[in-house]
């Protein structure tokens, strides 16, 4: 019997294995090509990039291994009537699961590591790798999109077109020194003061109109920005026990401690319930995946013997259906309960439903496959035998 266990759980995990480095691999390339529009990496920047994004391209894929590996594993025991030798040894069938119980304990117990300190501590040190080359970011947002907007600057800026470091039909915003300022002209030039971490615009033929001027000054005009050298951690970078900790005080995180001084009390209210409302709501959404983990690996299994899944590609259909409402659904409600800014609480059970459905379902077919499906072909062979 032991045999028999260790056989299949070291199946279980080659494959679990197998399956979260291919899965992690494309995710991860692709997070890569998302950056690459954004924030236009180079070469280096890119690689250096994609390995710091393994960590959260894992945990992406950690569920959809899990069910996978479940799958492949017992629909092939089945397809190669495996499990119809071992019944026919005096095995129950209920022993054959004892691996995946094991096998979702671990991959549970590895997503749970995943989200409370390596995915944040790997996110945020991407992006700031990704915004330390302040030029190229600037170059690429706004040949892109033909907008940048540094939030922690005051700045925002739109041109029509860019052609190396010419401006076209640039339009500036930002704060000056006689308040809110807005700017614009047909031409303008854009230099880099990297020694002082600075940018420089020079407009020409400038519209400038600020709360000083009721009437608009025409001419050359210059904007020196200081960028910001620090990059702030948005719910997403925060290990699980910063998460706890700025959600019963909010006023120690970086979005509220950012606040100019001379914030009204509204608008610090408001970011602390944002803060508040979106750390919770990460939070149980990080430990209810977790959870989805170990109900994943009990509904491969048991939906890899019901249909004797041994194919790749019939596991891989029999097992989206799973990973697709328990990933999903998660997502799509913790970002609904991360809106809710007054009452978050109140929604909180919600982000559990889908991980704990699966969990129970994934129960319900093992219990069904060990006790009820094998009973009509023993009545059979009794009658069989009867009749005989």
């Amino acid at each position: 019997m032991r045999i028999l266990h260790r056989y299949i759980l070291k199946e279980m995990l080659k494959t679990l294995a197998l399956g979260l480095a291919s899965v992690t691999g494309v995710v991860a390339f692709g997070m890569v090509l998302k950056a690459l529009e954004h924030y236009g990496l180079g070469p280096f920047t890119s690689a250096m990039y994609m390995v710091l994004s393994m960590p959260k391209a894992a945990y992406f894929a950690l569920p959809l291994a899990a069910v996978l590996a479940g799958t492949l594993v017992y629909g092939r025991l089945a397809a190669q009537n495996e499990v119809m030798a071992c019944r026919a040894s005096g095995i129950p069938i209920w022993s054959l699961f004892w691996p995946t119980i094991v096998l979702a304990v671990v991959t549970s117990a590895v997503a749970f590591f995943l989200a409370a300190w390596p995915l944040p501590a790997s996110a945020y040190a991407a992006k700031r790798l990704a915004l330390a080359d302040i030029e190229r970011l600037f170059f690429t947002r706004l040949s892109s999109t033909g907008r940048i907007r540094l939030k922690e600057a005051g700045f925002q800026m739109t041109v029509d077109r860019v052609v190396g470091d010419m401006l076209y039909g640039p339009t500036v915003k930002y704060r000056g020194k006689s308040g809110q300022t807005y700017c614009y002209a047909p031409f303008g030039r854009v230099t880099f003061d990297r020694a002082r971490n600075r940018v420089k615009l020079a407009l020409w033929e400038a519209v400038v109109v600020d709360e000083a001027h009721a009437v608009p000054i025409r001419g050359t005009h210059a904007v020196g920005l200081t960028l910001p050298t620090v990059v702030p951690r948005e719910e997403d970078d925060l290990d699980l026990w910063r998460l706890m900790a700025w959600g019963r005080r909010p006023e120690l995180s970086d979005r509220v401690r950012g606040l100019p001084d001379d914030a009204s009390e509204t608008t610090i209210a408001v970011a602390t319930k944002k803060v508040r409302a979106r750390s919770m709501a990460d939070l149980h959404g990080r430990l209810a995946v977790a959870i989805g983990c170990f109900g994943l690996v009990l509904v491969g299994a048991g939906l890899g013997m019901y249909f004797h899944s041994g194919h790749l590609l019939t596991a891989f259909g029999v097992g989206l259906v799973p990973w697709m409402w328990a990933s999903g659904a998660t997502m799509f409600i913790t970002a609904r309960v991360s809106r809710e800014y007054d009452h978050p609480e109140d929604l909180i059970w919600l982000i559990w439903m889908p991980n704990l459905q699966v969990v129970v379902l994934g129960l319900a077919i093992l219990a069904y496959l060990a006790w009820v499906w094998p009973l009509p072909l023993r009545l059979s062979d009794l009658l069989k035998g009867r009749r005989a």
